[in-house]
């Protein structure tokens, strides 16, 4: 098919004039005429009128059949051109939670941008796993360690567990043992199964005031000094300067909050280079 062609051909519609579609494509007029008469000869039929005393553009009856067919192959033109660039540029999809995507991987994203092109999914971590093992996502980043087929899982991570308290730090300098505090004045959000042992063997399950699963909730309803919850320490630095919370150590402290990569074990051999990337950048970081 004559490309260049459909090019003259669709920007002549668009403009209304060959003296226009000659200004939009940077050539001359001649070259646009040209371009639609050889356009023409291999379709073997008109697309425009060429009666003298006509104003504007006028498509034949089987030029406006060929106006659709003409979009759609602009439209593949697009799409090889875009196959073609990706030949620097490597697609990538990431299945994360919120609360690692959002508090850990802000930088990581952006190391990222400069050899891939990543789309982020907000999942569940289950559901993370069972995208990684469909192969449909290239690498997760998760707050669980399960143990299912085909599913490679690397701890990328781990950090201390904060308990936040709303008042002035100057209030919560001397520690507190778990057992002073009022499970019914919690706000609870669930930080993985290890926390939840140590979480359940000091306070009466459920009994919380209120469960919730984004951790900014937490800082949003946390607004009284008898409220109290406890979250990451990546998660409590990016909220501590928000607003009037502070930190108490614990006497007994939570277990650390583990991250963890997972990959397909067949997964493509182009993305070991990320993989890797991907272990030395957490290795390298310290929170």
């Amino acid at each position: 098919m004559y490309f260049i062609g459909v090019e003259a051909f669709l920007a002549i519609v668009e403009c209304g004039s060959v003296t226009k579609a000659a200004d939009i494509l940077h050539i001359s007029q001649s070259s646009v005429s040209y371009r639609l008469r050889v356009l023409e000869e291999e379709l073997g039929f008109r697309l425009i009128e060429r009666n003298q005393g006509i104003q504007g553009v006028n498509l034949t009856e089987k030029g406006y059949l060929y106006l659709a067919v003409a979009e759609k192959l602009r439209h593949l033109m697009d799409e090889a051109e875009g196959i073609r660039e990706m030949k620097t540029i490597q697609s990538l999809t990431i299945g994360t939670a919120d609360s690692i995507s959002r508090y850990l991987l802000p930088e990581f994203y952006k190391q990222l941008y400069k050899k891939y092109k990543p789309f982020v999914l907000t999942q569940h971590t289950l559901e993370t796993y069972e995208s990684i093992q469909s192969k449909e996502i290239d690498i997760g980043f998760v707050k669980r360690e399960y143990s299912m087929p085909n599913v490679l899982v690397t701890k990328i991570h781990e950090e201390d567990m904060i308990l936040v308290r709303y008042g002035k730090q100057k209030d919560y300098m001397l520690p507190i043992s778990p057992e002073a505090l009022d499970s019914s004045q919690e706000i609870f959000m669930d930080w993985g199964y290890s926390y939840q042992i140590w979480h359940d063997n000091w306070w009466t399950p459920n009994r919380y005031t209120i469960r919730v699963d984004a951790a900014a909730l937490i800082f949003e309803m946390l607004e009284d000094a008898s409220q109290w919850a406890i979250v990451p320490k990546s998660v409590y630095e990016t909220y501590k300067d928000r607003g009037n919370f502070s930190r108490q150590p614990l006497l007994s402290s939570p277990p650390k909050r583990m991250s963890y990569m997972i990959r397909h074990k067949n997964a493509d051999s182009s993305l070991g280079a990320l993989f890797e990337f991907t272990q030395s950048f957490f290795k390298a970081e310290s929170y």
